[in-house]
């Protein structure tokens, strides 16, 4: 019998061991990934180029600069011993430049900042080690000559050559033989040369028939230059150098220096100057990689004088006051739809609004100037600074972050740890574009850059006309299923706590129209796949303790009677909760530093990544659309003709994975492609955070940005994205019962000013289950413990927006602290007071802490 049982166990080792083999094999093939090169974009075509040529100057609108481009709007200038542009707006006259034009006067900038305020584009890169170096487009390329300028079609392309092309003292050879140096120098050369040779080069103590350049003496700029040209005299060559200093242990040729050639087009169509730099043309010297492009760092840029301030896209938006006087605040810069998750390190970074829009702008008295980042905004940054500080201009800007860039930690025993930064081989080759549109007199506010931007949109087909009849809608996160800790006879296990059953979820709907509320918009969170936290949605079950397929459906009917919807939810990017479907070696996003991308949620206690918290995985972009198809092919099984996307028009990743190298630009693509194939699929798709990419594709968007990040550096507070959006797509901010500000009557003149649906978070049972889970956070939830206050709170809402939905805002105009006016396009005024005392306006009483509505309609 034992014996019986030992020759058993042979194949059954076996066994196990194929199917661990045959696991692994699996493990490591995953999903099958797009061809990423198909996601990088470009503008149509490379222009033909002529040799510059200017057109008749008749106006001399620009001292000192020649017209190149012209349109019935805009003349574009040139200066020829710059490379400045400026820009005539023939409309009203004023003239914008790319450079200030009394730079040179500036008694505030170093010599160095005047460089900076005379370039059109700066380089940062990074050497072997990691040593960070900066090389502006005046002081490296054109002082020296290095640049080149053509005509294009109504514009001019300028390409620059930023480094020192001299080669210097690393021209001559270190070392050479007393043989050689005779024979293929000093031969050749006149006696005036020889005796500066003899005196360069004497023979070393170790061998006399060596010798060794004489450095102290040889750095000096005359006796380097005749040098120099003594060598060039007698015909010493690269290859030369290279054998010299190879046979006297010296290695390698003429040593690289950092050199870098940039292109850059300006372009007029129509009333816009369009800024092209052509990624993909840049050129790199070998052993230096540039990090970033700063472009047109002070076009526009407004003096000590003026009046105005410049637009941040930080959040709803924000005001930067000219001249503000904040010289102890931070300089703002914030990254294009938030900061990248892929970075390995656990510390957070600042805790801020997240950028939705790739737009910013400044208003200089009477006129202004609105700047949109149409290629390249996902690795883009924009920065804004005051006056007064490093230099007299106050001055806003994009830059481009062409590689990815990470910190590895190196650990040097009793020395401790050394962190060193990391940039990708790879660098993004799409195009860089930004346009920029000019205003002046009234429509030379904030109002105007958001009216232009919403235009544009929707004459470009990215946003559309709103056809909502009815209420306001009413959205409501109602809360499923979610994982605890739990324990049988003490051994852990995750299990499932169902806070909200689809038939409660059902009573929830109820309570609400009973108390008059019918479009009920709701969102069904953690309904499948394990509840919040939920596997990859290639197959979709749902989780049996909330209801089966037919009551979720019945639901949706139900909601969508009462003139409302239902929006399951699913998270697409994230992987929340591992299973054997998802290849963590090739499904997962990859850092700079090669690790797969595992994160953790932030602990706001340590303000640092905690795995005590639960785990997630990044997808790697490449797979997104693989997964995508799989869940809709699980998700149409359920018959519901909307869908809630968590993630997916609201954070955007890159992936690092060295052979195939997803930069955040392309991860943008991707995303959007996916949003398309799921808005063509579904009649309803419900976003969350609405990033510009994903407007077009969005039905209704929740959790927008209501507020800014309060950066000291920003003065004021406005409605920017709201504007563009109103009366194209409908929206409310974070659900209110999980805000800190738990006053609702805060949350209703700020919902009333920025024309937005109430939004709140629910669920049956008591948020106090969630205690000592990943979802503490949600520590008021229970919809009885709301309702009430909630009903009454749309009641009033919905009493003065019902009739705006399909109404865009014109202008919003603060007329005194604490209380604003916000026009629609019929006529119609909202007037909003958050004042303690009663406040007229234009003859409209509005209460303390109230709102009124008015205007010519009513």
């Amino acid at each position: 019998m034992n014996r019986r049982k030992k020759w058993y166990a042979v194949p059954a080792f076996v066994l196990a061991a194929g199917i661990a083999a045959a696991t692994y094999c699996l493990a490591t093939k995953g999903a099958p990934a797009v061809d990423v090169a198909r996601y990088t974009e470009a503008s149509a075509e490379w222009l033909q180029a002529s040799e510059l040529s200017f057109l008749p100057d008749s106006r001399n609108a620009v001292p000192g600069m020649k017209p190149v481009a012209e349109t019935d709007a805009l003349a574009l200038y040139y200066d020829e011993e710059t490379t400045a542009i400026a820009v005539l707006d023939k409309r009203s006259g004023k003239v914008w430049r790319s450079s200030p034009e009394d730079l040179d006067s500036d008694p505030i900038a170093s010599p160095y900042e005047k460089e900076a305020l005379a370039s059109q584009v700066t380089v940062n890169y990074r050497d072997d080690i990691g040593t960070l170096g900066t090389f502006t487009s005046y002081a490296m390329s054109v002082a020296n000559g290095q640049f080149k300028t053509e005509s294009i079609e109504n514009g001019i392309r300028i390409t620059y050559v930023l480094g020192n092309a001299e080669a210097g003292i690393d021209a001559l050879p270190k070392k050479i033989s007393k043989a050689r140096f005779e024979e293929k120098i000093l031969s050749k050369v006149d006696d005036q040369a020889k005796a500066a040779l003899r005196r360069a080069y004497a023979p070393t103590k170790s061998d006399p028939e060596v010798l060794e350049r004489l450095d102290t003496y040889v750095e000096r700029p005359l006796v380097l230059a005749r040098v120099l040209a003594a060598f060039e005299q007698a015909g010493y060559t690269g290859e030369d150098l290279a054998f010299d200093n190879e046979e006297n242990g010296i290695g390698g040729g003429l040593a690289e220096k950092p050199s870098f050639t940039v292109v850059i087009e300006y372009r007029l169509e129509g009333d816009s100057l369009v800024v092209c730099v052509p990624a993909g043309r840049i050129e790199e010297t070998e052993g230096y990689k540039i990090r970033n492009i700063e472009l047109l760092e002070f076009f526009g840029a407004a003096g000590p004088e003026a009046q105005g301030y410049m637009f941040v896209p930080d959040g709803s938006g924000g005001l930067i006051y000219l001249n503000n006087g904040k010289k102890n605040a931070e300089v703002y810069s914030q990254r294009v739809y938030g900061d990248d998750l892929n970075d390995n390190t656990g510390r957070r970074k600042q805790i801020a609004e997240s950028v939705r829009l790739p737009v910013f702008g400044l208003k200089s008295g009477d006129h202004a100037w609105l700047a949109e980042i149409e290629l390249g905004e996902a690795i883009a940054s924009i920065t804004a600074d005051i006056g007064g500080r490093q230099n007299s201009y106050n001055n806003i800007y994009a830059s481009f972050m062409l590689r990815g860039e990470d910190e590895l930690e190196l650990y040097k025993g009793s020395r401790g740890v050394e962190e060193i930064q990391l940039l990708t081989d790879d660098r993004y080759t799409g195009d860089l574009q930004i346009r920029f549109s000019f205003l002046s007199g009234n429509d030379a506010t904030y109002s105007g850059m958001a009216k232009l931007y919403r235009e544009r949109l929707r004459a470009a087909g990215k946003l559309k006309p709103l056809e909502a009849e009815g209420d306001l809608p009413f959205y409501v996160d109602v809360l499923g299923a979610v994982d605890k800790r739990k324990s049988f006879l003490g051994v852990p296990y995750k299990g499932i706590v169902a806070m909200t059953t689809v038939e409660e979820a059902g009573e929830i709907a109820g309570a609400l129209e009973a108390r008059g509320i019918r479009n009920v918009r709701m969102r069904y969170l953690g309904w499948f796949n394990g509840g919040l936290s939920h596997t990859l949605p290639s197959k979709v079950n749902m989780v049996g303790k909330l209801g089966s397929k037919k009551s979720l459906r019945q639901l949706a009917e139900r909601l969508e009677s009462m003139g409302g919807g239902l929006y399951p939810d699913a998270a697409l990017q994230h992987v929340l909760r591992d299973n054997f479907t998802f290849r963590p070696a090739s499904d997962a996003a990859r850092f700079v530093t090669r690790e797969q991308a595992w994160r953790y949620p932030y602990d706001r206690a340590l303000n640092r990544m905690n795995a005590n918290l639960g785990t997630y995985w990044l997808l790697s972009p490449a797979k997104l659309p693989h997964f995508v198809d799989k869940f809709m092919k699980g998700y149409d099984k359920y018959g519901i003709d909307a869908v809630s996307l968590r993630d997916l028009g609201d954070l955007v990743h890159a992936d690092y994975r060295v052979r195939r190298v997803v930069f955040r630009e392309n991860a943008k693509i991707i995303a959007a492609e996916q949003l398309a194939k799921l808005s063509g699929r579904y009649g309803d798709v419900l976003i969350t955070g609405g990033n510009a990419y994903a407007l077009p594709y969005a039905d209704q968007i929740v959790n927008v940005p209501m507020e800014t990040s309060h950066f000291n550096i920003v003065d004021e507070t406005v409605p920017f994205y709201q504007m563009v959006l109103h009366g194209s797509i409908e929206y409310g901010g974070s659900p209110i019962n999980l805000h800190d500000e738990q006053d609702t009557r805060q949350h209703l003149l700020r919902l009333a000013e920025y024309g937005a649906a109430p939004h709140f978070l629910w669920s049956h049972e008591s948020s106090s289950e969630l205690k000592f889970t990943r979802y503490d956070y949600m520590f008021s939830t229970q919809y009885t413990d709301w309702i009430d206050e909630a009903a009454d709170l749309y009641a009033r809402l919905n009493d003065a927006l019902a009739g705006l939905r399909t109404e865009t805002i014109e202008e919003h105009i603060r007329h005194r602290d604490g209380v604003v006016e916000v026009r629609y396009s019929d006529g119609t005024s909202i007037f909003v007071n958050y004042t303690d005392k009663p406040v007229t306006v234009n003859g409209v009483r509005i209460e303390a802490q109230n709102f009124t509505v008015g205007g010519d309609s009513r």
